[in-house]
């Protein structure tokens, strides 16, 4: 699981069936920067603070769907961030 923050909406122009009706979003780890486009299970929004399932995880979230990211939570605090978000 990846702690992240919501960047925006990501759309598709063409996209396998299993994405059909599902929102993406594209997230930037907080640990790592690194940018990952997710499926949107929870309906989010830009800024926010985003706990995100990976791999078979993921595909369990989204009913077995072909994704290897999906956003399962929305979180409200933590003890500590990462120091790079923590100091936006």
């Amino acid at each position: 699981m990846l702690l992240a923050e919501v960047l925006g909406r990501v759309w598709a122009e063409r996209q396998v069936p299993d994405l059909d009706g599902r929102r993406m979003v594209l997230v930037r780890e907080l640990s790592t920067s690194a940018a990952h486009v997710a499926v949107d299970l929870i309906d989010v929004a830009a800024g926010n603070t985003v706990l995100v399932a990976t791999d078979d995880a993921a595909q369990t979230a989204t009913g077995g769907a072909a994704v290897d990211a999906a956003v399962v939570a929305l979180v409200a605090g933590a003890d500590q961030l990462p120091a790079e978000r923590s100091s936006r």
